[in-house]
């Protein structure tokens, strides 16, 4: 946090990220902290490296993919995830190619 170049206060009022900001209503977060939260919706860190799918596991699931084995990178999705302040709970265990992810995180 030292080393950062940019801070930022934080009104409990802001909905960056479709997040409820209101638990750090008056903290100053440095730039990473801040870009996390705004993705995440918490500050806590999982600890958890990702997890490389097996190579026959590589297939986007999505129904409506156009391409779903082109990918370079695919995600298996953590029901329980608020990335991007969505629900997840319906993609569950889905596999999803970097495209579809981020049309469902947006």
């Amino acid at each position: 946090p030292d080393e950062s170049k940019h801070f930022s206060r934080i009104d409990g009022g802001s909905t960056a990220g479709g997040q409820d900001w209101s638990s750090l209503a008056g903290s100053v977060l440095c730039e990473a902290c801040y870009k996390y939260f705004k993705k995440h919706g918490t500050l806590e860190r999982s600890g958890r490296a990702p997890v490389r799918l097996a190579a026959d596991e590589r297939r986007c699931t999505y129904a409506g993919c156009d391409k779903p084995d082109e990918s370079k990178h695919f995600s298996r999705i953590d029901g329980g995830s608020t990335a991007g302040g969505q629900d997840w709970s319906s993609l569950a265990g889905s596999v999803l190619c970097n495209a579809c992810y981020y049309y469902f995180h947006m």
